[in-house]
């Protein structure tokens, strides 16, 4: 079998790369069978991505939560959070080395790269807030948290660090935003995290187009940018279109329910359901509100997570006939080379 430490010595010499051996790696633990190209669990379809090798990664993130909250306790007791903080990054990089780099643990390295960003962003916010004053802090907390996830994905190829550093850059941007035109920000700020949120997506299609098959860690890395855009999007943009979402009519329900099918749409082209599940809340509150137009109120809760159930179970079971269906009818032109196909096997 061939062993982790041979692996890296191989992309350490540039005999193959990254992702090379992160494929070498699967195979080696699936062992040598037939891959059918038709297998189920194959299919980009299915999103996969890695969280859970075992309950020993349950455990080890157990005891890095610990020990942040340890030196958090540590922290506010001595009042030398930065001093704490960059003790933790210390700790970070050494535990990465060995339950990410050397265990190749899923959750524990998700974990660690949370920690050693967090802590980054905590001696950023530090440094701005000495240098520059409590203004700059949401700046300098932006900027630090990004460049430690950018040194952590570097030494460790933690798929969730591009997300975590997108994230950085997103807070950074927002921060100068504030210093520059506070009164605006408070009043308009779902704007620039739209337009910062589109950014992100973008992104993340551009990373899941350099492989349509998903069978290497870049789908890795654009499933976690999806997780940060989708909700950054919809957060902001429902809002604008809709108006207050807590005094809804009519109109604004069915705009409502309209944005969330044409989110729907978006979703199936690029095959990733994180756009679905961010805007479920507000499809579900603008079906509650028709739903108050003809029953009771002791009802309507119920009705609704029915009527929601409904939709997320009926798009698990028909995902791959609605993606079959759809995707001819769209005038994708050029760009279909980019979305994901249908099956696996009609990419190759």
């Amino acid at each position: 079998m061939i062993r982790d430490e041979q692996l890296d010595a191989a992309v350490a010499q540039g005999i193959i790369d990254a992702d090379q051996a992160a494929r070498l790696r699967d195979f080696v633990k699936r062992g040598p069978r037939h891959v059918d190209v038709n297998e189920r669990a194959a299919d980009p379809d299915d999103e996969k991505f890695r969280l859970i090798g075992g309950f020993n990664d349950v455990f080890v993130s157990i005891g890095v939560l610990l020990l942040v909250a340890a030196l958090f306790g540590l922290a506010s007791q001595f009042g030398f959070g930065g001093g704490f903080a960059f003790l933790a990054m210390i700790v970070a990089w050494g535990l990465s080395e060995f339950f990410s780099r050397h265990m190749r643990l899923a959750l524990p390295s998700i974990v660690l790269a949370a920690m050693f960003a967090g802590a980054g962003a905590f001696v950023g916010a530090s440094f701005g807030a000495a240098a520059l004053g409590e203004n700059a802090t949401l700046v300098f907390s932006g900027l630090g948290g990004a460049l430690a996830a950018f040194l952590h994905e570097r030494r460790f190829r933690v798929p969730i660090d591009n997300a975590i550093a997108a994230a950085g850059i997103v807070c950074a941007v927002a921060g100068v935003l504030y210093l520059v035109a506070p009164d605006w920000m408070r009043v308009h700020s779902a704007i620039p995290i739209a337009v910062l949120g589109l950014a992100v997506f973008a992104l993340a299609v551009r990373v899941d187009a350099s492989d349509v098959t998903r069978q290497t860690r870049r789908a890795d890395v654009a499933f976690w940018l999806h997780m940060l855009s989708a909700p950054m999007i919809v957060h902001a943009v429902v809002p604008l279109i809709a108006g207050d979402t807590g005094e809804i009519d009519t109109a604004q329900a069915l705009l409502i329910l309209a944005l969330f099918v044409l989110l729907g749409i978006v979703a199936l082209v690029i095959d990733r359901r994180a756009l679905l599940i961010s805007g479920l809340a507000y499809a579900g509150i603008a079906i509650a509100y028709l739903l108050s137009q003809s029953i009771g109120e002791g009802l309507r809760l119920s009705v609704t997570l029915l009527g929601l159930a409904v939709v997320v179970l009926g798009l698990s079971a028909g995902w791959r006939s609605l993606r079959r269906i759809l995707l001819p009818l769209l005038p994708l032109g050029g760009l279909a080379r980019y979305v994901p196909p249908v099956h696996l096997s009609d990419a190759r």
